[in-house]
């Protein structure tokens, strides 16, 4: 769940309204954590949630019931911030949405405050620009303003399937590999990858494998029903064979193309697609490996 960064910078100078759209936000949030267990929400590194208005946040928590504000301190203190994707964005009304460029690739919603109509809508029309291909195209993107869609819909599956994801450790992760993702083969050295990560990631580590999971049992594979995947340029390979060349359980070299994209933190999953019969080979989970734009 990725929050809209622009829809707090609606111009309101009505209190009651502010209220209100406050009010709304927070229902949809304590919904989230009561729910779906939902209490981390995306937010761009670096941004700061305040009201155009001469009512300030601050100005609002003096006021609030305790209870609210206790859930709007918990939504800011447990936020995770994240860099916004550098190879493409989304943009609406030629405004680049930081949260919406997230959302749209990782197959999520955004979560809007409703300062005035603007964001009461629960489809964006937004234009996808990929900086890498120089391509665009209008997509459609979810967008949660109010606590009712949380319980329906397309945002419902969303939230469905991110609760399937119960895995509390990189440890219990690579544990029970076999039972959680059984189309899926990891190279020996992915557990020494995990041991590396940040906790704060095992949430998106999961729920790729997660996708990789489902893509595997198709007869073909499909790179378009993954989020945030695309092969590595073929300039890279040659200079940089090595680091993405991988070994299997049965001492076997592959060199790793495909891989997925992780959300706020230039980090890979790298597979070989079709490794066997309906099984898809992990070979890498880490940090973004060198490239030739990006040689560090």
């Amino acid at each position: 769940m990725y929050l809209n960064e622009k829809a707090w910078k609606i111009q309101q100078e009505n209190p009651y309204i502010i209220r209100d759209a406050l009010k709304r936000f927070l229902d949809m949030y304590s919904v989230l954590a009561k729910d779906f267990q939902i209490s981390r929400i995306y937010v761009p590194e670096g941004e700061t949630i305040y009201l155009c208005s001469s009512y300030s946040i601050d100005k609002w928590l003096s006021e609030a019931d305790p209870d609210d504000r206790r859930l709007f301190l918990s939504f800011w203190q447990k936020r995770i911030c994240y860099n916004p994707d550098e190879e493409c964005e989304v943009s609406l009304g030629g405004e680049i949405l930081k949260g919406g460029t997230e959302a749209f690739l990782n197959n999520s919603f955004l979560l809007s405050v409703c300062l005035d109509q603007t964001w009461e809508k629960e489809y964006l029309e937004v234009e996808h620009f990929s900086l890498a291909e120089l391509t665009s195209e209008t997509v459609s993107l979810h967008n949660a303003f109010c606590h009712e869609q949380l319980h329906k819909g397309p945002i419902t599956d969303i939230l469905k399937k991110q609760k399937k994801i119960s895995v509390y450790s990189y440890m219990e992760l690579w544990e029970r590999r076999q039972v959680l993702f059984p189309h899926l083969k990891f190279c020996p050295s992915v557990e020494k990858n995990l041991e590396k990560l940040d906790k704060s990631y095992l949430n998106q580590v999961s729920k790729k494998l997660f996708e990789l999971e489902d893509v595997a049992v198709e007869s073909k594979f499909n790179p378009l029903l993954l989020s945030k995947t695309t092969l590595e340029s073929d300039v890279t390979l040659e200079k940089y064979k090595d680091q993405h060349t991988f070994t299997d359980e049965e001492n076997q070299q592959y060199l790793a193309s495909w891989h997925m994209r992780f959300t706020g933190i230039p980090g890979r999953i790298f597979f070989i697609p079709e490794y066997k019969e309906n099984c898809i080979l992990v070979c890498y989970i880490g940090k973004k490996l060198r490239t030739v734009s990006d040689p560090t």
